[in-house]
């Protein structure tokens, strides 16, 4: 049970949204609502699962890889980020209802996670808040697969918030407002992108 409550504290502490998924995830509650917003961070949060898993069980093979090849990796994710910004950009979007966003929710969910699996640094963030958090040594399966749950609840808690919160905002918001917003979310995400493009280019 500890585990488990730990993990719930490394998920809120760590897991809080902001960059490009934190963003892409308020934009996407502003236009489709809720759900589309939730289901938008669970892709991250999915993400973060395969990073800690990686961390606690200790998949060596796995992590050497990733931290390898963490630059090209990351340029992947940075070139994904920046597209979708100019996209967002350029892209006339009106308030959706909820019901007809549906069949995007595996979109959704599906680059978000794109974008958190390609920022291998999120595995060094995990080490980090493990010594922090004192998780030094898992003695047991049980214990492992408590403190990777705990940290999948504590993201989804932040990514509830965040689209309820937005979601009740997006009532207020007209057609122009919309737009503006839209416009302002696509150059942060693009901004966002071209960060981490920088950032790989000037590892190598």
């Amino acid at each position: 049970m500890m585990m488990f409550i730990k993990g719930i504290m490394i998920g809120l502490v760590f897991g809080v949204p902001i960059g490009a998924v934190g963003v892409l995830t308020i934009r996407r509650t502003i236009t489709y609502g809720a759900r589309a917003g939730f289901i938008s961070g669970i892709g991250c949060s999915a993400a973060d699962l395969c990073y800690s898993s990686i961390s606690i069980f200790g998949i060596t093979l796995i992590s050497d890889f990733i931290l390898q090849y963490q630059n090209f990796i990351s340029l992947i994710g940075g070139a994904f980020v920046v597209i979708m910004g100019i996209c967002f950009m350029i892209k006339k979007q009106i308030v959706v209802h909820e019901t007809s966003a549906s069949v995007k929710f595996l979109s959704f969910f599906t680059s978000s996670f794109i974008i958190a699996i390609t920022n291998p640094s999120t595995i060094l963030t995990f080490m980090m808040a493990f010594t922090i958090f004192n998780v030094r040594q898992i003695s047991s399966a049980g214990e492992g697969m408590a403190i990777t749950f705990g940290i999948l609840t504590g993201t989804c808690i932040w990514w509830t918030a965040i689209s309820v919160i937005i979601g009740r905002l997006r009532r207020r918001l007209t057609e122009r407002n919309l737009l503006a917003v839209n416009y302002i979310l696509g150059i942060l995400v693009l901004l966002f992108g071209l960060g981490i493009l920088i950032k790989s280019f000037y590892s190598f």
